[in-house]
């Protein structure tokens, strides 16, 4: 009997929201086809399953009439919507106060206008989170946050980032948010008021990214994209062993195909001084592949529910 709890989300970045047209050749600018394709793609992905995800989303992604049946439809098929903010500005942690909420209320705007849907989670872009956004998302009505990420490689991955990014703004070669949480907890829990990474009671939630036991090296999608399931089995086993929760996450480019001819003007050349994931160059085919081995690796333990429920069930005792 599977007892054990896990989560699937996905940040949904287009090239838009990722890169604001730097990089981009094609003539007009982006045309967004990425969008509705990604988010088909995983719907697909997760039927067979009969998993529902959490999907934190950029506000002015709403924008553009031609996204907006493919999130509707996401939304009727049970699928979270939650905040990935409005313009998914990667140097979150640095703005203001005022900056922050304008952010957080401009996607829920958006979002209830062609949803019908209030946000209850959220999420920073890149992970970069301060602890002064938690009395706004309190404040703001919300439920939980997704934005810790308490990897012991988080000196690694920041300084690959900001060499990645040398072509952009102090400010935009940021990722993973202070130092220090890098030490948060592992494992989803309610805060201390006014602190990120220290447990409390005050019903407002963390999921951080899953992190394996000891080590704490990353369990989530773009790391099985690099490293293979030899050792996505491996970390596994740790997680299973210690019956962690586990949060899988995904990003919109897991799951569109990049050598489409209407999408290859829109990347930024790998080189140029703009991090160019690896899930833009491999094959939509070869990360469905192995993607669908790894749920399947987890399915057989663990039982999946959005996040928005995941934090209800734990409140009810459930």
């Amino acid at each position: 009997m599977r007892t054990l709890s896990a989560a699937i989300s996905c940040d949904v970045d287009t090239l838009s929201s990722i890169y604001k047209g730097y990089g981009c050749r094609r003539p007009g600018g982006y045309d967004f086809s990425e969008l509705a394709m990604g988010l088909e793609n995983f719907s697909r992905f997760l039927e067979p399953y009969g998993i529902r995800a959490t999907l934190f989303m950029v506000g002015n992604d709403f924008l553009p009439e031609k996204n907006r049946s493919a999130i509707r439809q996401m939304a009727r098929e049970g699928h979270e919507i939650a905040n990935h903010s409005r313009s998914h500005i990667q140097g979150f942690r640095f703005l203001s106060i005022e900056e922050k909420e304008v952010e957080i209320a401009g996607m829920e705007d958006i979002c209830q206008e062609v949803t019908g849907i209030r946000p209850v989670g959220f999420r920073s872009p890149g992970w970069n989170i301060s602890d002064d956004t938690l009395p706004l998302l309190e404040k703001r009505g919300y439920r939980y946050d997704s934005s810790i990420f308490p990897t012991s490689m988080a000196p690694l991955l920041k300084l690959f980032h900001w060499h990645s990014m040398r072509n952009r703004p102090g400010r935009d070669r940021t990722t993973l948010g202070h130092w220090k949480y890098m030490f948060a907890p592992s494992v989803p829990y309610q805060m201390e008021k006014g602190s990120l990474i220290r447990k409390g009671e005050t019903g407002f939630f963390e999921f951080p990214v899953t992190v394996t036991p000891g080590l704490r090296i990353p369990f989530f999608a773009t790391f099985l994209l690099s490293t293979g399931l030899g050792l996505f089995r491996l970390c596994y086993g740790m997680l299973k062993a210690r019956r962690r929760p586990i949060q899988f996450q995904f990003h919109l480019s897991d799951f569109v195909n990049y050598s489409h001819p209407s999408l290859r003007d829109q990347i930024p050349r790998r080189g140029a001084g703009f991090y160019v994931p690896q899930a833009l160059e491999v094959s939509l085919q070869e990360k469905i592949s192995m993607f669908r081995s790894a749920l399947e690796t987890i399915g057989r333990d663990y039982t999946f529910l959005p996040l928005e429920k995941w934090t209800n069930s734990t409140l009810s005792g459930a």
